[in-house]
């Protein structure tokens, strides 16, 4: 398998690194500490051409990769997590889900907006007793004529009451297990749809994390994405590019987390040395670099064998769980070099630790990612008790 990057990626790359170091890095600390990110910041990434990236140019995307996709957010990651998390929900899930399986009017009406970052789009699956356990979501959705009446609550909604659009997941007409289940494509402005607050959080704190209420809300039947049946599985394999995307993110911290902790050592010196001259921190970064490699290898083969951005489940799941994991290994790793110096917030390294923590939880739990590769080894389904 070659990944050796064409002379467009490598340009794509450097294209993002300078806007990064311009745009991004001197102002992540400031968003971190406001817990904010303003949306004439977010508009210049869909400026930069950083939205759409993985949608036909025929509907107002970029037509790129996935793996075009995944070289951006991981340059961008390097700087700021909350910056490139942005950009992976603009790439990947929900606008995924409506390009593979929504009707070519929602197509041409949505994805446009959200190229140009006009509109932005949240994706509504968890619920208070429904995370992990997806098929025991009970938001409901009820046939009234030319509508679906929908009444539910989501909780960790990305993007909650800042995005205009959220693709909810709901259990439609009783049906119940996952054959009930499918997706609807909602308004913030529609009445009965309520934004019930944040849910504060320890990192990646530009991107509001919040609560949605949905009361007697009425959504015309063409908002109707995917129709409950055996759409669940097809649900699913949308969200698989999601994993890919936040994999990338984590690399991206990681590898800014290592840059900045072998920098920062190089020029540190204690008892009249260097600490880059111990051998102890030569392995240190020696570990490091070789997590950071593996990881990326993975996220670059689950991303390259990506159709129409939805990516192979188990090859999605081996990067996530593997770059979730290494991210806080290294990150913890990248403190540990730079003393009690890397544990303060004058450094970037906490802030850094903080956001990658995220991602053992954040798009499927590492746990539950176990689960479906397992499932995939011994070709079998299995009972979870």
């Amino acid at each position: 398998m070659n990944f050796n990057l064409s002379s467009e990626q490598q340009e794509q790359v450097q294209a993002a690194r300078a806007f990064a170091l311009e745009r991004i890095a001197p102002f992540a600390a400031q968003w971190d500490r406001d817990e904010h990110i303003s949306r004439q910041q977010i508009q210049s990434y869909a400026e930069a051409g950083f939205f759409g990236m993985t949608i036909p140019v025929e509907y107002g995307g970029h037509g790129r990769s996935a793996l075009d996709a995944v070289l951006v957010i991981e340059e961008i990651a390097r700087h700021c997590g909350i910056s490139a998390r942005l950009i992976v929900d603009h790439n990947f899930g929900a606008i995924i889900t409506i390009l593979n399986f929504g009707t070519e009017e929602q197509k041409r009406r949505i994805l446009p907006d959200i190229c140009i970052g006009q509109s932005l789009m949240s994706i509504g699956m968890t619920e208070p007793e429904a995370g992990s356990a997806l098929t025991d979501l009970t938001t409901a959705a009820q046939t009234a004529g030319s509508h679906y009446s929908i009444n539910g609550t989501k909780h960790w909604i990305t993007g909650a009451g800042e995005r205009e659009y959220t693709l909810v997941y709901a259990r439609f007409d009783d049906i119940p297990g996952p054959k009930g289940i499918g997706a609807i494509l909602v308004h913030r402005d529609m009445p009965g749809f309520k934004y019930a607050g944040r849910i504060p959080s320890m990192g990646v704190r530009g991107v509001q994390e919040g609560i949605l209420e949905f009361h007697d809300m009425q959504v015309p039947k063409e908002n109707l994405v995917v129709p409950p049946g055996s759409a669940f599985s097809q649900l699913m394999s949308a969200y698989n590019g999601q994993r890919v995307g936040a994999s990338a993110v984590a690399l991206g911290i990681a590898q800014g987390a290592f840059d900045f902790a072998k920098a920062y050592a190089d020029q540190r010196q204690q008892f009249g040395r260097r600490i880059t001259d111990f051998q102890t921190s030569q392995f240190k970064l020696a570990d490091m670099a070789i997590e950071l490699d593996a990881a990326r290898l993975l996220i670059y083969r689950a991303a390259s064998q990506a159709k129409a951005a939805i990516t192979d489940r188990y090859a999605s799941s081996v990067a996530k769980v593997y770059a979730s994991e290494m991210a806080l290994r290294v990150a913890s790793e990248a403190i540990q070099l730079c003393g009690a110096q890397g544990y303060s917030r004058l450094l970037p390294l906490e802030r850094m630790f903080r956001d990658v923590r995220c991602f053992t939880l954040a798009g499927g739990s590492a746990e539950m990612q176990r689960i479906g590769i397992a499932t995939k080894i011994l070709g079998r389904s299995l009972p979870q008790h």
